[in-house]
């Protein structure tokens, strides 16, 4: 292992973390954007920030962010540069960096994010004016523009496990399934004030040392990707702390950028994860349950069910410009749910009037190049009715011909 730090004599308030895997150029990226956040405390004290960048033997490197993050550390903010010799796991490299850490606070934090406009100091402003609260998190979006809503996190139970599988393999469940999620999520997109939930965003979440030591535990280490974040939660509720979303706090969170890269290795490592989740908190059933589920979800009988699924789909081919998006009729209110899978189990939400959409410029430019599944749901009534589910795959535009002569 090896590392670069600069030595520091003052009081540190806030301490970020960041696991990064890949994606060394992101984690420069949310650094700048977490430096430009100069928050201060209600009386105008500018608090003191640091950074813990551990590497967890990324296979694919980047030597001149890398380089950028070490001077960033040594001319910018307060700043540790560990190269871990060992792919530890996400909870693993989280636990490194908080050994090194020296905040009062600890900001847990993805590399594949940025910050908007004054995030940490109200996340710092909510947790700390209530001992009550375990721990906060800001509202996120897919993009910087703030046109797509990430989806609330939804807490992992035997009752969502059998639903959520069941969802994939019956289109009826599915639409009443995911019109309860919807319905519930609207709660958190509606909010105008600071609400509690089940579970909060382990992208961004800012929480007290002095709770993690009351705990005896930061992160299960067993956990070796995924689901880490969720043994959290639960442990901070089990202390009688709760989770704050905070409505002005917000950030752009990139999603799963790191796990894209080795997507094999991810899944098989989300695989492990959620096994020990349900065998953790549900003993015996839990396990049995979880093993059903994915027997279920790999048999050829829920793959025929998911086929059926996707006749409702209209398929708008490979695209290359952003496409339209027409509803049939007109919406005084709609939201519009964009996933990578049919099922839209983890769908982000866009709002809007009209009886058509189209992806603005800060959206588009933010799609990567794969397929996309959009369900638009008319909500004029109250309650969510489908309307039509789309499907496009996102393309560059062909190279154009050389000339010649």
């Amino acid at each position: 292992m090896s590392e670069a730090s600069i030595d520091i004599d003052i009081d540190i308030d806030i301490s970020a973390l960041v696991v990064n895997y890949n994606t060394t150029r992101l984690a420069l990226e949310m650094l700048q954007s977490l430096k430009a956040q100069a928050p201060c405390t209600r009386d105008g004290r500018a608090l003191v920030m640091e950074f813990v960048f551990v590497d967890n033997a990324s296979p694919i490197q980047d030597p001149e962010a890398l380089a950028e993050i070490r001077s960033f550390a040594a001319q910018e903010m307060p700043g540790q540069v560990i190269m871990n010799e060992s792919n530890d796991g996400y909870g693993g490299g989280m636990n490194l960096a908080y050994e090194k850490a020296k905040g009062n606070y600890l900001l847990v934090l993805n590399p594949d994010l940025v910050f908007l406009p004054s995030c940490v100091e109200r996340l710092y402003a909510a947790l700390s004016n209530d001992r009550t609260v375990g721990a906060v998190g800001p509202v996120g979006y897919w993009e910087r523009g703030k046109e797509v809503r990430l989806p609330p996190n939804i807490l992992p139970t035997l009752k969502d496990l059998i639903f959520s599988t069941l969802a994939h393999g019956f289109i009826g469940i599915n639409r009443r399934y995911t019109n309860v999620r919807l319905t519930k999520a609207l709660r958190s997109y509606e909010a105008k004030t600071n609400i509690d939930l089940d579970m909060l965003s382990g992208a961004c979440l800012m929480l007290p040392r002095e709770l993690i030591e009351e705990m005896g535990q930061f992160f299960d280490a067993a956990f070796p990707l995924y689901y880490e974040d969720t043994d959290l939660f639960r442990r901070i509720q089990a202390r009688g702390r709760s989770l704050l979303l905070v409505h002005d706090a917000e950030m752009a969170h990139f999603y799963n950028r790191s796990g894209t890269t080795v997507p094999k290795e991810a899944m098989e490592r989300y695989v492990r994860a959620k096994s020990y989740y349900y065998r953790k908190y549900y003993g015996f059933v839990g396990g049995i349950l979880e093993r059903l589920s994915r027997s279920y979800l790999g048999c050829r009988m829920a793959q025929r069910a998911r086929r059926k699924m996707q006749e409702r789909v209209i398929d708008l081919g490979d695209v290359a410009d952003p496409p339209t998006l027409e509803f049939g009729r007109h919406c005084e209110r709609f939201v519009l749910e964009m996933c990578q899978d049919a099922a839209f189990l983890l769908a982000a939400a866009i709002f809007g009037t009209g009886d058509c959409w189209r992806p603005g410029e800060s959206f588009w430019h933010a799609f990567g190049n794969s397929e996309y599944f959009f369900r638009v749901v008319d909500l004029s009534s109250g309650r969510p009715e489908e309307l039509a589910v789309f499907r496009f795959r996102r393309i560059d535009h062909p190279a154009l011909p050389k000339q010649a002569g």
